[in-house]
């Protein structure tokens, strides 16, 4: 018995609207896969808090030491020159100086920007939120001096 072309075709079609099609009428929020691959994960259960400046400084150490040698180099370097940064800030906003402090600023937010095209690069959604949270609480903010 031999199959004709547009019989098959019809199968695999009427096939995968069986599996597809349900999807389709589920609401937005509706995952089938999500395929991360060899991407670093969660090392351990977390909660989503994190209450201090030094717990978020370990957080990032801890998931800065899972990179590769070459991304481990990048992040160091950009994550050293943000720590450079926050005292230029302090004096910048002691001082009221909000050119400096917009030039600080920017400055900062462009090594952040590199830091996490690596995250995006090395670790899943996941541990990427984390870690933008962690700097959350090592960066200054307005009101500290």
């Amino acid at each position: 018995m031999t199959s004709h072309p547009n019989t098959i075709g019809i199968c695999v079609a009427l096939i995968l609207a069986l599996y597809i099609g349900p999807a389709l009428g589920a609401e937005d929020d509706f995952v089938l896969l999500t395929i991360e691959g060899d991407l670093i994960g969660l090392t351990e259960p977390f909660d989503g808090n994190i209450d201090s400046r030094e717990e978020a400084l370990h957080l990032v150490d801890t998931y800065h030491r899972l990179l590769p040698p070459a991304a481990l180099m990048q992040i160091k370097l950009l994550h050293n020159k943000v720590l450079q940064l926050i005292p230029d800030f302090q004096v910048a906003y002691a001082a009221a100086d909000s050119a400096e402090i917009t030039h600080v600023m920017s400055e900062i937010d462009i090594h952040l920007s590199a830091m996490k095209m690596i995250y995006l690069r090395e670790y899943t959604q996941e541990v990427t939120g984390l870690l933008n949270n962690a700097y959350q609480l090592i960066l200054p903010s307005f009101g500290d001096k």
